[in-house]
């Protein structure tokens, strides 16, 4: 018979696995390649993500490369952002420089614990 699925509460949070391409999941590449240069550029992390992402897409064959760059591209402006806003870099013209994961009482803070 017919059956309409039963969503859990939250929506689109609720989706455990979007193949590597949620925001959590680019917000967590972006924070680990600013950690592990320490300063930096928009370009460069920009530049970087792209050629890592694109050419794991490949291999699933993405239709259209330009508009994965283009959204990789926004995606990475987005998190640096929120990073920004949460104090973790910082941003003085073109360069961005890492000052850290906020820590506290409880131990460190952890990105995929949340």
């Amino acid at each position: 018979g017919f059956q309409l699925k039963k969503r859990k509460k939250g929506g689109k949070g609720s989706v455990p696995d979007k193949g590597g391409k949620g925001l959590r999941h680019f917000s967590m590449k972006v924070c680990a390649k600013v950690e592990s240069k320490g300063r930096t550029t928009y370009n460069e992390v920009a530049d970087e993500l792209v050629s890592e992402l694109s050419s794991a897409s490949e291999t699933r064959g993405s239709p259209d490369v330009a508009y994965d760059e283009k959204n990789i591209r926004r995606r990475v402006y987005d998190a640096l952002n929120v990073l920004m806003a949460m104090d973790i870099i910082s941003k003085e013209k073109k360069e961005i420089t890492w000052r850290g994961l906020p820590s506290t009482k409880g131990g460190g803070t952890n990105l995929e614990a949340q």
